[in-house]
């Protein structure tokens, strides 16, 4: 889960300002300017220009009120303007580097903060600045040292242990990032940032419990925190505790009908199966956490890469073991490279495994560039003329949607990673097929659809399964009875699958229902709520996480996949479909809610398509009591692996290159 920072840039207003002739008044407007009335101040400051236009103090100040009202541009006319007049006053400095970072010019505002450091290298603020400068550049490293020197300098200062705590965290480091958010928290106690960010810290780490506790804080604290309400359910369906929920979620979708930054979109994919919410509250993140970068439009020469080939861009920190590079990697192996130059750009870990050496060896380039800033990736996949850039990530975690807000190539597309809009002006296509976007639904999406023959889901027919021989007691299964499974992870089950699922076992005696360990509060949590539903805890089965090759194998234990919603199984129901075990699937109105059916119709078992929750629930029962009646569909599945269009990556990659090279003609 990407984790919204709340890095706050210090500003420097009261102190080392320049009094000229006119010191009283410039006194008076800064009184003003203090007390937030900024009209006031601004007309004193307007006045003294008009009469001294060299004032360094009123143009730095002036400057500072541009700066607090989003003028950025202004706002770095007019400190320079101080800062030629003063050169030496590292007040001036510090707020023309807030004024350039927020105009999007980081290296100059860098150079500014070390400059002012360079005058006065005792200047908490100006270090805590540069930190969250350096850590917009993702130099992180940097980052993390420049808050150090604001901490020795005034360590019951809370705010540069915060903002350090976000660079651990994005340096890969929860763990210290946690102590930070702990350290901020007990100099301010009712400090709302930390604790939203000592939130996501704990998510990252699977502490889920301290996490929804962290989450509620913040909003005991500020209950229109954002994103807050939206980052609880999250934590809490981690760990299967319902407490609540549907008046949680009814506070996320009154937020987001008044605009509001009440949910991450990605946890609104899994807890409302609305497009028009779904829709609103990407437009949301996309306008607040990376808007369009126009500046970045101009572009610079191409290198000597370049050819007559169309060059495709795919983007991803998922480029190694995977549930996104088991999907997407022998369309890699496949594309035709007479044709189309395939680069990666790989933002994630540097593994060195069996994945990654595979997609290493079937693309023309892979980039590691996950030290590099998003306009600098941006710039980079321009300089090699990426034609099409396809984000793989969308807004799931470690996503980097800011690359294509700076517009890394002409044409920009949404694939694979996330399920639903983007919501983003800068993202100009989405692939998908007529299942999870039927014609009567592509109004809710910002993107224009590409739409792919059978199913808009890849699949790599290497992945293997593990012929070791398996039992029942192996598994952790009884020997008789029917086996249902679900090996979602556990936020994608709510009350509402869960109470269909108990009314499934409580109608088929002798079944399970087979589940994946996520952690150990879900396992406590979903046993409890079983036995208040009238169903033996034992009847719950919980499967450890096994390699890939292993898990496969082990669907050839269950009976039948029971699907989960409004986020139904995506990689994890066609890895079932792809080791034999039939999937039953309850269709909803959003892509997340529809690809358990667009898989089911790509390997021709339509007829396990339910249309309500109360055909799903007996058409459960009904297999449940007779299962039998589930040969035939496991014949037909077991023979469709070779021919059905979810197996077939060469028919997909022909067609996607067919969309492509569209693209580039249009």
């Amino acid at each position: 889960m990407s984790t919204p920072k709340g890095n706050r840039t210090r500003l420097g207003i009261g102190s080392k300002v320049s009094f000229q002739k006119d010191d009283r008044l410039l006194s008076r407007g800064l009184e003003f300017h203090r007390a937030g009335d900024v009209g006031r101040a601004a007309g004193i400051y307007a006045d003294i220009l008009s009469r001294n236009p060299k004032h360094s103090g009123a143009l730095h100040l002036l400057g500072v009120l541009f700066y607090q009202s989003g003028t950025g541009t202004r706002a770095v006319n007019l400190i320079s303007q101080a800062v030629e007049l003063e050169p030496d006053n590292p007040v001036y400095l510090m707020n023309l580097g807030n004024a350039l970072r927020d105009s999007g010019q980081l290296l100059s505002a860098v150079e500014a903060y070390r400059r002012a450091i360079s005058l006065n290298n005792n200047f908490p603020e100006a270090f805590n600045n540069l930190g969250i400068a350096l850590a917009g550049m993702c130099r992180l490293e940097a980052a993390i040292e420049a808050f150090g020197h604001a901490i020795s300098i005034n360590p019951i200062d809370p705010e540069p242990f915060n903002n350090r705590g976000n660079a651990l965290q994005a340096f890969g480091k929860s763990d210290a990032a946690i102590i930070d958010f702990y350290e901020a928290l007990r100099l301010k106690p009712d400090y709302v940032d930390a604790y939203s960010n000592l939130g996501y810290a704990l998510i990252e780490i699977r502490e889920f419990e301290e996490a929804a506790e962290s989450f509620q804080n913040a909003i005991r604290i500020n209950p229109k925190f954002e994103y807050v309400w939206g980052a609880l359910v999250f934590a809490k369906l981690r760990i299967s505790d319902w407490s609540n929920y549907k008046s949680s979620i009814d506070s996320v979708i009154a937020g987001l009908s008044r605009g509001e930054k009440s949910a991450p979109p990605w946890v609104v994919l899994s807890i409302i199966d609305s497009l028009s919410a779904q829709r609103r509250a990407a437009e949301i993140w996309a306008k607040d956490k990376h808007p369009s970068q126009s500046s970045s439009g101009n572009q610079p020469e191409r290198d000597g890469l370049r050819d007559d080939r169309i060059c495709i861009g795919y983007f991803s920190a998922d480029f190694y073991e995977h549930a996104t590079a088991y999907l997407i990697t022998e369309i890699f192996e496949l594309h035709d490279l007479n044709r189309f130059r395939i680069v990666v750009f790989n933002f994630g870990p540097l593994t060195d495994d069996a994945m990654q050496r595979r997609i290493k060896t079937a693309v023309d380039s892979f980039f590691d560039v996950h030290d590099l800033s998003d306009s600098e990736v941006a710039a980079l996949s321009r300089t090699i003329g990426v034609d099409i850039a396809i984000d793989l990530k969308g807004f799931t975690q470690s996503q980097r949607a800011g690359i294509f807000a700076n517009r890394a190539a002409p044409v920009q597309i949404n694939f694979l990673g996330y399920p639903g809009t983007m919501g983003a002006e800068y993202i100009d296509y989405i692939i998908a097929d007529h299942e999870v976007i039927p014609e009567s639904s592509r109004s809710f999406f910002a993107e224009k659809v590409i739409y792919i023959p059978g199913s808009y889901q890849p699949n790599d027919r290497k992945r293997l399964i593990s012929q070791e021989a398996l039992t029942r007691r192996q598994c952790g299964l009884p020997d008789a009875g029917f086996v249902y499974s679900c090996f979602n992870n556990s936020f994608k089950i709510n009350p509402d699958v869960f109470d269909a699922w108990a009314e499934i076992l409580n109608n088929v005696p002798q079944s399970v229902l087979w589940l994946l360990a996520d952690n150990p509060s879900s396992i406590r949590n979903l046993r409890r709520e079983a036995n208040a539903r009238g169903l033996c805890a034992e009847r719950l089965i919980f499967a450890q996480r096994v390699p890939l090759g292993n898990h496969l194998a082990r669907h050839s234990m269950a009976d039948l996949f029971l699907d989960t919603w409004p986020y139904n199984a995506h990689t994890t129901a066609s890895d079932a479909l792809w080791a034999g075990l039939p999937v039953l699937t309850y269709r909803g109105e959003t892509f997340a809610a529809r690809v358990g059916a667009s898989l089911l119709r790509a390997v021709d078992l339509p007829e396990l398509i339910m249309e309500t929750r109360e055909q799903y629930v007996n058409k459960a029962i009904v297999l449940g009591r007779n299962p039998e009646s589930l040969n035939l569909l496991r014949t037909r599945l077991r023979l469709g692996r070779t021919t059905a269009p979810l197996f077939d990556p060469i028919s997909y990659t022909r067609n996607l290159e067919v969309a492509f090279r569209r693209l580039k003609e249009e």
